[in-house]
């Protein structure tokens, strides 16, 4: 489990945020649109201060963009952005993965192997019906359960946060990316591997496969890049 997103918060304007962030990263507020204060404030069923008070925090971790005089957007679908998150994650995750092998202890391993456990199952479910929505959010919920725990064990919460920060990126792109990919890629047996690398506390083999999964995932996607800006050029 994930305890710091589990989590609810304590203030109106807190909660407004956390749905907020999920309904962006799961686009059912999509790229550049403009947030309407009347509507957001009837979705959300919250005042105009408190809905405020979310934007500005949302923006400030980049996922909404505020113009001068013009109110919020979503924040637009940038492919140097998505490749600069990408990079940031492998080396953060690297680093905390060496961490996570040196001072993890029992309780890191056990948790480690049941979120491997979790996030295979959620493979298993994917691969059986790809264009199921429900299928795909319960895979990328354990996706990042899994990535948390290989990172959890090196204790650092400031390492942590930044994982969440980075991560919410990552999702809202590879959710958008799904309506142009043929088939999912679970990547199962890359996962199992960095797993068991970590288990038998090999650093440097647990963060050189993390690092190569990142890059292979990363490629995936951009070799997707033309197939996107082709469909969009068709809508506009």
């Amino acid at each position: 489990m994930h305890p710091a997103r589990d989590e609810t918060p304590k203030t109106l304007a807190g909660r407004v945020a956390q749905q907020l962030r999920q309904d962006i990263i799961r686009h059912r507020l999509e790229p550049g649109e403009r947030l309407q204060f009347e509507k957001l404030s009837k979705l959300y069923e919250v005042g105009t201060s408190p809905l405020r008070e979310a934007l500005f925090q949302v923006a400030a971790q980049g996922l909404v963009v505020a113009e001068d005089h013009k109110g919020f957007i979503v924040a637009p679908i940038q492919f140097d952005e998505m490749l600069d998150v990408s990079n940031l994650r492998a080396n953060l995750e690297s680093y905390a993965i060496r961490g996570a092998i040196r001072d993890g202890r029992e309780e890191w391993e056990v948790d480690l192997l049941a979120a491997f456990h979790r996030l295979k199952r959620a493979g298993i479910a994917v691969a059986a019906d790809q264009d199921d929505e429900d299928r795909r959010t319960e895979w990328e919920d354990r996706h990042r359960e899994f990535h948390y725990a290989l990172c959890k064990g090196c204790g650092s919460p400031w390492l942590l946060h930044f994982f969440d920060e980075l991560y919410d990126h990552m999702e809202r792109y590879r959710r958008y990316f799904w309506k142009y990919a043929e088939r999912a890629v679970a990547a199962d047996s890359e996962h199992e591997a960095i797993m068991k690398a970590a288990l038998d506390r090999d650093e440097e083999r647990a963060a050189t496969l993390l690092q190569a999964h990142f890059q292979k995932q990363a490629k995936l996607t951009m070799s997707l890049r033309k197939k996107v800006e082709r469909a969009t050029a068709e809508v506009s």
